[in-house]
């Protein structure tokens, strides 16, 4: 996975996001979102996939020509007749200039991938244990020049001509990683949905690709092991999901005025809001950092965390396509332009949360939990152990990813707790269930 923004040099890092290619994105992902959240029927879903589809394969295609004229420069080779227009403007035979652009365009297809991300929650009725059940499985490369497109294509194509059926395109996501598409059929007022792995040649199925969507179905379904971790599996909660992100979109509209709005939830959380360009408009650089560290050590303050116990810090920015089982952007309950800020960087927020609150949360739910990181660790690693709860002689993990929800998705902490406590309730659960609560479609509907 290419390197955050918020790991690079700053000019690195700028010339990033103040490229052409990267500021165009911009008004096409709000305007995607606008049109996602007013498709209603399969022929809008399947308009809209074509739309972005479209929009994938060019800046894919750019990226991948991009790659193929800084190696020819490397090699001391002239840029070819056929070379595509930088369209930084910038010295077309310094290899850089080209490698920056493909930079550029691995960010921009990661951010319309988002979309596609938003799509497949929707469609799933934001069902979170179905992404996480196709999620399992390493990433698929780029499309464009992809030997097998030219069959996916069709498949759709012929699906939606034929049967009047849609089909969701899986490499147009980051989150669905096993088999190639999903068919939905319409039943009545519901619907079903068919995974299926689609070849150029029938005959070279493997029976590895067909085992992993066996895997996904009875992990869904039946709650089994997920495809890549046996001590994973999914489980259902009787228990209504519950956030404060409407403490979010507040921060936010203020922030659009302000630069930068601290706000406190309750159960511990410090959140401070950012809108980059207004903060560049009110300040210089420094003092917009100074001001955005200011507010969050204020917020800390507020929440009653500042200096107390080990804090744990995520930020929003970098994150769009990044991980498949984060709920993307597009589908929170914010305004198209602040989800697109998200996706784009031009907004972002930062969620401090305390090792105290935490540890508070489950002693006031009767549980035993115990911090499990060593102290002053600030990064934490996908996978590490966080915290491990205990009650009645079992244990249960908490994990880098479950505390990255808890914060990102400004979950209610005791909804949350409560949720560990059930889980206790239940027999034959590994060290790490992967807890769905009732009604979360609710939250992002």
């Amino acid at each position: 996975m290419p390197t955050p923004l918020s790991e690079m040099p700053f000019e690195r890092a700028s010339q990033l996001v103040l490229h052409p290619v990267h500021r165009d994105v911009y008004p096409v992902l709000v305007q995607l979102i606008t049109d996602l959240r007013q498709c209603r029927t399969d022929a809008d879903y399947y308009e809209f996939q074509q739309e972005l589809l479209t929009r994938v394969l060019e800046v894919q295609a750019h990226r991948g020509e991009c790659t193929r004229v800084a190696k020819r420069l490397r090699r001391s080779r002239a840029v070819p007749a056929d070379a595509p227009e930088l369209r930084s403007g910038a010295d077309v035979n310094d290899p850089e200039s080209w490698e920056l652009e493909g930079d550029v365009c691995e960010r921009v297809d990661r951010q319309l991938r988002s979309i596609g991300d938003a799509m497949a929650w929707r469609l799933f009725s934001y069902n979170r244990r179905i992404i996480h059940a196709l999620s399992r499985n390493d990433p698929s490369g780029p499309m464009a020049g992809k030997k097998g497109l030219l069959a996916e294509r069709t498949f759709l194509a012929q699906r939606w001509h034929d049967d009047g059926d849609f089909a969701l395109l899986h490499d147009l996501t980051s989150c669905l990683r096993i088999g190639d598409a999903t068919l939905f059929k319409v039943d009545g007022s519901d619907f079903e949905a068919f995974l299926h792995e689609i070849k150029t040649n029938a005959k070279r199925r493997r029976a590895g690709q067909l085992r992993r969507i066996k895997l996904a179905e009875d992990s869904v379904r039946d709650g089994g092991p997920l495809a890549d971790d046996p001590e994973s599996q999914l489980v259902d909660l009787a228990i209504p999901y519950k956030t404060h992100l409407s403490s979010l979109r507040d921060a936010f509209a203020h922030a659009r005025v302000r630069g930068v709005q601290s706000v406190k939830v309750s159960g511990g959380l410090a959140i401070v809001a950012a809108d980059i360009q207004r903060g560049y408009a009110l300040w210089s650089e420094e003092d917009f950092l100074a001001r955005t560290d200011i507010d969050h050590r204020r917020a800390q303050k507020r929440a009653g965390i500042l200096n107390k116990g080990h804090h744990v810090t995520f930020r929003s920015d970098d994150l769009a396509a990044r991980s498949p089982v984060m709920p993307p952007w597009a589908i929170y309950p914010l305004p198209p332009l602040t989800c697109a800020g998200l996706i784009a960087d031009a907004v972002m927020y930062i969620v401090t949360i305390s090792s105290e609150s935490l540890l508070t949360a489950f002693d006031d739910a009767g549980i035993r939990a115990v911090w499990a990181l060593p102290p002053g660790l600030e990064q934490l690693q996908p996978g590490q152990v966080v915290l491990n709860a205990q009650k009645n002689g079992r244990t249960i993990q908490m994990k880098q990813a479950e505390l990255r929800r808890v914060s990102l998705e400004l979950a209610d902490l005791p909804t949350w707790v409560k949720g560990v406590e059930s889980l206790f309730e239940l027999t034959n659960l590994g060290e790490h269930p992967w807890p769905n609560f009732m009604d979360e479609w609710k939250v992002w509907i």
